[in-house]
């Protein structure tokens, strides 16, 4: 650990930006995501460009508490979104945790700071007869195409499936590959987090039966393109597979279309929204919901329990939902 009288000396000597390079490589070292470590990187450069702005080089230097306070009033008066704000002061203090267990810093300044609680945003599910619609036109798809085409939209399925069948988030989605997917009655999905036991959820009723006929669809295709993985999605163009894998964005980038097609605003967000909604619907504990949405026990369903509370989708659950 360095002594506080010698702190100022060594870090002075410290290249910002070097120490940054090495702090997101470590993220990566740890599996973190590309859209995770991503989001750390705009973060820790919004800091960069505030110090630049104020006249200080990106040399490490003591960061005092005060300081921190005023870098906390420049984002709010620069960002309107207090959730951005919360995150641009974590990723600060992460980042600084990082430098204490190098043995750069013997304190965390960034802890001190008050961080603005988390606002929970008021659920916007999409409404059960337009997932009704969502789901007719994907089969549609698939029923009027052939080839890599149809494989495509066989694709699409299996990611509608995971989400409003399973509530599954779409950095969940990424990683998974076919040892993911437990066959049976119901099916189960697996979900790991780097940071917490895997778990698994139930796979909606239609899966197992189409999932079967999406392996032999994929591996016709993979043998015909001479590529071989084990990732439960992948990237195609019209023409062939080109990589395993689909990034959370190219996921949102599919619904992004589906929404304007079939004019019907929705994100792949608001279709797992929809998801937590049915399972409430079906009474489900409380305590299940949460378990499945892979968030901590204090985590409040408060605002998903007003929505159904505000508007009434009990009949229309009974009608639509159980069909999917």
């Amino acid at each position: 650990m360095v002594s506080s009288g010698h702190q100022e000396s060594v870090l002075s000597s410290l290249d910002l930006l070097k120490l940054q390079t090495e702090f997101l490589r470590g993220l990566e070292i740890k599996g973190k995501t590309f859209n995770t470590v991503k989001n750390y990187r705009t973060d820790l450069n919004i800091f960069n460009q505030y110090l630049e702005a104020n006249g200080r080089s990106l040399m490490l230097t003591e960061l005092t508490l005060q300081q921190v306070k005023e870098y906390s009033s420049h984002l709010e008066k620069k960002y309107n979104s207090p959730n951005s704000i919360r995150r641009r002061v974590q990723a600060l203090r992460i980042f600084f945790d990082w430098l204490i267990e190098r043995g750069l810093y013997q304190e965390n300044p960034v802890k001190k700071a008050l961080v603005s609680p988390k606002v929970v945003d008021p659920p916007r599910p999409l409404e059960f007869k337009n997932i009704f619609t969502l789901f007719n036109h994907l089969e549609s798809l698939i029923e009027n195409s052939q080839g890599l085409e149809k494989l495509i939209h066989m694709r699409n399925k299996i990611i509608f499936y995971l989400i409003y069948g399973s509530g599954l988030k779409v950095s969940d989605i990424e990683p998974l590959s076919e040892s993911s997917i437990f066959p049976g009655s119901p099916g189960r999905v697996m979900v790991a987090h780097p940071k917490r036991d895997p778990y698994t959820i139930p796979l909606p009723p239609g899966f197992n039966q189409f999932y079967i006929e999406f392996k032999e669809s994929l591996e016709e295709q993979k043998d015909k393109d001479k590529i071989n993985f084990n990732n439960l999605l992948f990237n195609a163009n019209p023409y062939k597979i080109l990589k395993r894998g689909l990034s959370s964005r190219g996921i949102e980038v599919i619904f992004k279309e589906l929404s304007k097609k079939l004019d019907m605003p929705f994100t792949a967000k608001s279709l797992r929204q929809s998801c937590i909604i049915k399972w409430l619907n079906k009474n489900e504990s409380d305590s299940q919901v949460k378990e499945w949405m892979g968030v901590q026990p204090a985590y409040s369903l408060k605002a998903y329990k007003q929505y159904l509370e505000e508007e009434d989708h009990a009949k229309e659950f009974s009608e639509i939902g159980e069909k999917i």
